[in-house]
């Protein structure tokens, strides 16, 4: 499983393996969807212009609508910059994302390098990383928090990448899909002035959760913005798609902080009660800064099947490069879905007298 949410060939109750906002998708944004069932006549907007207003609304008094291009999903627009750039030599910082490997196939041509985050430092990038960027680095691709791990990037070693980017001419790519999920606020959207090669890619996906609409953005340089225009389809947005971000901009941007606030308040509290919870069975819990947690049992303890059998789906770290058997990602879900996954997880440790970590 690459991905999380591959429920179709499954009979799942519970799916922690996909990372949505545990509080749901707010009624205006459900409203937006079903009334754009009466433009299914006509085609979508090819310039985007209300959806890009909006989100240039909803980030901050830099972006203007120039500066924004809507895709289906951050997994599009991660491959149109890749196709765009077309790198002979990328860098990622391991374990990530699956989509950047599967992007950057897309460019054959591509040699992509990896940097081993170490497990004994909570996997968390720190400025060793920046030696790995050279001349010879035509893109680098960081997740800010980082999936599987949730750390987010520190202030300072954020600056020295795209210091060092600034320098050798590297493009840079950063992934800040889960970033408003999460307890920290540094953001690479600070820095879209210092550098021309810097590309944020968000989506509303999580916060709003809505996978299945597919609705996310790139922000830029306006240059850079309209050349990504010409490596994506043709209406790549759908009426549903633009219209469900436009909702979800105008969430964020009305300052309704109670939905931001019931949303950064649950996610801390389950967060909590997962990580301190599973600490008591013996398990290994890595830190996270986002609605996502890592952990670790000692290899040869399947929990990945042994849950699913009882119908819970998680993700299996080991489909992450750079991690092995015995490492899971599991979502942080509404306190009642927490407690029956704990449920299963204090019965088996009971019963099978498994030996965690």
């Amino acid at each position: 499983m690459l991905h999380g949410g591959e429920v179709y060939d499954k009979k799942i109750e519970l799916d922690f393996s996909v990372s949505l906002n545990p509080c749901g998708c707010p009624d205006e944004v459900k409203d937006a969807l079903s009334g754009a069932i009466c433009d299914i006549d006509k085609y979508p907007d090819f310039d985007q212009r209300k959806f890009r207003e909006a989100v240039a609304r909803a980030e901050n008094v830099l972006i203007r609508p120039e500066n924004v291009l809507g895709g289906n999903g951050a997994s599009e627009l991660l491959a149109g910059i890749v196709n765009m750039h077309r790198p002979v030599k990328a860098l990622l910082p391991v374990p990530s994302f699956y989509g950047y490997v599967h992007a950057l196939s897309m460019a054959p041509q591509c040699e992509t390098l990896t940097y081993q985050l170490r497990e004994d430092k909570g996997f968390e990038l720190d400025e060793t990383f920046v030696d790995e960027i050279t001349c010879a680095i035509d893109l680098v691709i960081l997740g800010n928090p980082n999936n599987p791990t949730g750390k987010c990037i520190k202030t300072d070693v954020l600056e020295a990448v795209i210091k060092k980017c600034n320098e050798t001419g590297t493009a840079l790519i950063v992934d800040e899909c889960f970033l408003r999920l999460s307890e920290h606020d540094t953001s690479a959207r600070e820095y879209l002035g210092s550098y021309d090669k810097l590309y944020i890619v968000d989506a509303y996906t999580k916060l709003f959760s809505i996978p299945g609409v597919r609705v996310g953005f790139c922000l830029s340089q306006p240059e850079n913005i309209e050349k990504l225009r010409q490596f994506l389809p043709e209406w790549n947005m759908s009426v549903f798609a633009q219209a469900a971000g436009i909702a979800c901009a105008k969430t964020l941007s009305d300052d309704k902080k109670s939905f931001m606030d019931s949303t950064a308040e649950l996610i801390r509290t389950e967060r909590e009660y997962l990580s301190s919870e599973l600490e008591k069975l013996g398990i290994k819990v890595f830190d996270s800064d986002t609605n996502f947690i890592l952990m670790r049992m000692s290899e040869g303890h399947d929990l990945y099947h042994m849950l699913l059998n009882n119908h819970i789906l998680i993700r299996d770290g080991s489909t992450f490069e750079g991690l092995t058997g015995g490492f899971y990602r599991i979502a942080v879900k509404d306190h009642e879905s927490n407690k029956r996954l704990l449920q299963f997880m204090r019965t088996y440790s009971r019963n099978l007298l498994f030996e965690f970590i």
